[in-house]
């Protein structure tokens, strides 16, 4: 009886545990759907259910990550940083431990937290025996380094691993951030201490390259240089396209001018990621370098406006090739905008009606919504100024798709207009207008801006369209003789296709490097040169500043039978 007992004790707690490895199984099966699926609240659920068996589980581990995996997924880094550090401790000799630690690095970036995630990085580094690894620490530790640390963060991670083997890679690290911050004198004494002390490392050879180039550049100091300050990649380390190709077309501007001239002119890139810091602090370094004779950028106008703060005080001027803010201009002297503001788009194509056209009564039609106000009260201000009349103002709400009343009073007075100005800040308006332009019998000239690029419905009102004329900050003329050589080198050099940001970058350098070109190159005699109002032709559209520091030219484009045509790149009074 007493064996039968034991028997039916041992079945019963065998049976229970298979159960227990079923439920386990099947659970974590269908947690791992749901994560796959991105239903990350029913995983997490259920994944801690998992978690919470003690008792023969072998999904435990497993489990325990995919909270850690999940609560990343979810944004929440503070939870996940303490799973994490749970996992870690908890499973010491997981077959999952790499990944955990890679999560952990990819986590602690994702909270800024740049020197806990180099420092891990290290650790690993310091630990590891895997060559593959090995590497691929290196390349991680070296990309966290120079893109967030300082050199004195290198220091102090240093003085952890005296006499190990990871000593040498550090050292080498500090050097290349001295020579980012442009200390070269302490950039050589940190490549020396590699080349004289740690001759069979790894790190030896770029050691003794970056210290000979150093040395070769030296006797080079004085070649003037411009800076450039753009946003390359966001605050989460996804590359910003726009900001690419204008920055190849800059780098581009710079070959070709240094490919034809004995005085060269060096080119430094700041990649400021969108960040304020980074933009003041990259700014202050610019200032303070005095072979930096310019800076070219940035392209975003909340970055300008970052770097005008910093650089206000100092004599530096800085171009913006793409920024179109209207207060920039007077944020700070420094600032001249190659890409015209708002207002003065509005204001120059006023002066072109009236001088080049002769206009004298126009109505406008403009919506409340976006720039579309402050592009109808800069033409009416500049148009009545000049002495035009503007007889009727109307106004309507973007992607109403009604606008009869308003063009209906317009139709009144359609005997006394010459055309209707109309500024719009939605595309999708432009067939509406055309359209109940057309009901209403309607047949004036249209006058507008370069959002009418994107406009549709051109085909069913044809008559009407073929009326149309409107200012644009770019025109590309692809069957240009001289765009055509370009962009043959352009390819040939960069493997790219140019496009209307290419433009945008290399249009603002070749301007700046004319500037440049023939006199001293101080940081006064450039400011002097642009502010004479020198023309410098480019693709996308000339460039000259007026005495507001901004730039006077606009693309004047007519829609005649399906195709936009280039009327003249015109050139606006101060």
């Amino acid at each position: 009886m007493r064996k039968a007992f034991l028997f039916f004790i041992l079945f019963t707690s065998f049976v229970l545990s298979q159960n227990i490895t079923v439920d386990n199984n099947r659970d974590f099966e269908k947690a791992l759907q749901f994560y796959k699926s991105h239903k990350y609240s029913d995983a997490l659920s259920l994944f801690k259910l998992i978690e919470s068996r003690k008792e023969n589980n072998s999904k435990l581990s497993a489990s325990s990550l995919f909270i850690c995996k999940i609560l990343q997924e979810q944004k929440k880094y503070s939870e996940s940083e303490t799973a994490i550090k749970r996992f870690l401790a908890n499973y010491p000799t997981s077959k999952y431990l790499e990944e955990a630690n890679t999560l952990l690095i990819n986590n602690y970036i994702q909270q800024q937290k740049y020197l806990s995630a180099f420092n891990l990085v290290i650790s690993l580094l310091n630990d590891t025996k895997s060559v593959v690894y090995s590497n691929e620490n290196k390349n991680l530790a070296e990309k966290i380094a120079l893109n967030y640390l300082k050199s004195s963060d290198i220091s102090k991670t240093c003085e952890q691993y005296k006499h190990k083997k990871i000593e040498p890679f550090l050292i080498l690290l500090e050097g290349k951030l001295l020579l980012q911050e442009n200390d070269k004198q302490n950039a050589v004494k940190k490549f020396s201490e590699i080349t004289s002390d740690f001759i069979s490392s790894e790190e030896y050879l770029e050691a003794l390259n970056l210290k000979k180039n150093i040395r070769s550049t030296q006797s080079d100091e004085s070649v003037p240089a411009v800076g450039v300050l753009i946003s390359l990649t966001d605050s989460n380390d996804r590359e910003i396209l726009s900001a690419l190709e204008v920055l190849e077309g800059i780098k581009f501007a710079f070959h070709k001018y240094n490919s034809t001239n004995t005085d060269n002119i060096g080119l430094i890139v700041k990649d400021i990621k969108r960040s304020k810091e980074l933009t003041t602090q990259f700014a202050s370094e610019f200032v303070e370098d005095n072979n930096l004779k310019c800076i070219l950028g940035p392209i975003f106008s909340d970055d300008v406006r970052t770097a005008l703060k910093e650089i206000n005080n100092s004599d530096i001027c800085l171009i913006s090739p793409t920024a179109t803010d209207d207060d920039l201009i007077q944020l700070s002297e420094n600032f001249f905008q190659a890409n015209p503001s708002l207002t003065s788009r509005g204001k120059t194509i006023a002066q072109y009606l009236y001088f080049v056209e002769n206009k004298r009564n126009l109505a406008v039609l403009n919506s409340i919504d976006g720039y579309s106000p402050l592009l109808a009260a800069s033409f009416i201000r500049e148009f009545e100024k000049l002495g035009g009349i503007i007889s009727a103002k109307e106004t309507y709400k973007s992607k109403s798709f009604d606008l009869s009343e308003q063009i209906a009073r317009i139709s009144v007075i359609s005997s006394v207009i010459e055309g209707i100005y109309v500024p719009i800040s939605d595309a999708s308006d432009a067939g509406t207008i055309l359209s109940q332009m057309v009901q209403n019998g309607l047949n004036v000239n249209l006058y507008g801006n370069q959002d009418w690029f994107l406009g549709k419905g051109f085909e069913s009102s044809s008559t009407l369209s073929n009326r149309l004329t409107f200012d644009s900050d770019y025109f590309i003329d692809y069957n240009n003789p001289e765009l055509k050589e370009f962009s043959d080198d352009f390819k040939k050099v960069t493997g790219l296709e140019i496009n209307r940001n290419v433009l945008y970058g290399y249009d603002a350098a070749k301007y700046l490097l004319t500037v440049i070109r023939n006199i001293n190159p101080t940081r006064k005699n450039i400011r002097f040169k642009m502010e004479s109002g020198i023309s410098v032709n480019g693709f996308h559209n000339n460039i000259s500043f007026s005495s507001q520091r901004n730039n006077k030219y606009t693309n004047i484009i007519r829609y005649k039978d399906g195709i936009f045509e280039l009327i003249e790149k015109y050139r606006a009074n101060d």
